[in-house]
This record gives structure tokens, C-alpha cells and sequence, in this order.
């Protein structure tokens, strides 16, 4: 029984490594869109959790500043909320120009190995044309 499971987990062990290779090859497209539309969604999820927890400690840390500074002005509360969300809008902004960017050069990436794949299947091509032309003429030597 033990060398059932042994060989169980050394199949499944072997096929998932060839799945990983094959994926990260660039094969099964429609699992890498859904990888990437799934990015996509957790990235929104994740800017829309840090917007509420940004405004939930500004609203507390507001109320906190206001007890213990009456005397801040209005103006200077503002320019701080227009400064932070500032700030919030360039990391947002970064963030998705180095999504951007990654997926550029995996795109990039992806063009390159689908030329090379082409190059190879001409050569094998013309490799097979070549060596069907040297056995018929062999064969007609005979």
C-alpha cells in the first residue's frame, strides 16, 4: 500500500512540474488570462480596502488631531486632506504604470518565443525537405 501512494505522489509530483513548465512557457493562454484578469480584480480589491481603511484613520486620527488641536484652521486641514490624496492618486498611478510595464514586457516576451518557435519549425522544414530529397535521390541510385 505504501508504494501505491509513493507512486501516487511521484505522478502527481511529475505532471504538475510539467504543467508549471508548460504554463510558464507561455502555453495554456486561457490560464494566463485569467491569472491576469484575476490581478487585475485582487489590484482593485486591494486599492479599494486601502481607500477605506486611509479614510476610516483619517476620520479617527481627525478626530483625535481635532480634540487635542482646536486651534487648527480649517484651511490647513484641507490642504492636508488635498496633499494625502495627492499622494494617494501617484502611488495608484505608479502601482499601475509597473503593472503596465510587466505586462509589456511578458507580452514582448511571448512575441519572442512564438518567433523563435516559427524559426525552428522552418528549419525542421527544411530540414525534412532536404533529407526527403537526398533518400529519393539515394533510392534512385539504387
Amino acid at each position: 500500500m505504501d508504494t501505491n501512494k509513493v507512486a501516487y505522489w511521484t505522478a502527481l509530483a511529475v505532471l504538475g512540474m510539467g504543467l508549471n513548465s508548460e504554463y510558464r512557457r507561455g502555453n495554456f493562454l486561457a490560464l494566463h488570462r485569467v491569472a491576469e484578469r484575476a490581478d487585475s480584480v485582487l489590484c482593485e480589491i486591494s486599492s479599494r480596502a486601502e481607500q477605506t481603511l486611509a479614510s476610516a484613520i483619517g476620520v479617527t486620527s481627525i478626530s483625535e488631531f481635532a480634540a487635542e488641536t482646536r486651534s487648527a484652521s480649517a484651511g490647513q486641514l484641507a490642504d492636508m486632506r488635498v496633499q494625502s490624496d495627492l499622494l494617494r492618486e501617484q502611488a495608484r498611478d505608479q502601482a499601475e504604470v509597473v503593472r503596465d510595464e510587466s505586462r509589456a514586457q511578458a507580452e514582448v516576451i511571448r512575441a519572442q518565443a512564438e518567433m523563435q518557435r516559427a524559426a525552428i519549425e522552418q528549419v525542421r522544414c527544411a530540414t525534412r525537405s532536404r533529407l526527403q530529397t537526398v533518400l529519393a535521390g539515394s533510392s534512385s541510385m539504387e
